[in-house]
């Protein structure tokens, strides 16, 4: 059991590291938006990423909280979590991307 304990502890460390990179990822796309008008298209796209983003840290929240006794349940929870995460990031790199290469072109 100690070593699902430990794999879920991994997962969770992972996925609140990720939704802290999320975050900071989430500061630059709002200094971005001040500096030069982003496509409705790359705003909107930003707003479904907030909202994600918002989900998946209370499904953390929920997570830290639960005892992890439970065993794989929350290795499995905490595993998806930590993906979902991961591809939140990689849009908002993109998006972020497309918008700091739009703005160089001007």
């Amino acid at each position: 059991m100690t070593k699902m304990k430990d794999l879920a502890e991994q997962h969770i460390l992972e996925s609140a590291s990720r939704l802290r990179h999320i975050d900071e990822l989430m500061e630059q796309a709002r200094t971005a938006s001040l500096k030069a008008a982003m496509p409705a298209q790359t705003e909107t796209l930003l707003l479904q990423i907030e909202s994600d983003r918002n989900k998946l840290a209370g499904e953390l929240d929920a997570l830290q909280r639960m005892p992890i006794a439970e065993g794989s349940d929350v290795v499995k929870r905490s595993e998806g979590l930590k993906g979902l995460l991961e591809s939140v990031g990689l849009q908002l790199e993109q998006a972020l991307g497309a918008v700091f290469q739009a703005d160089k072109s001007r």
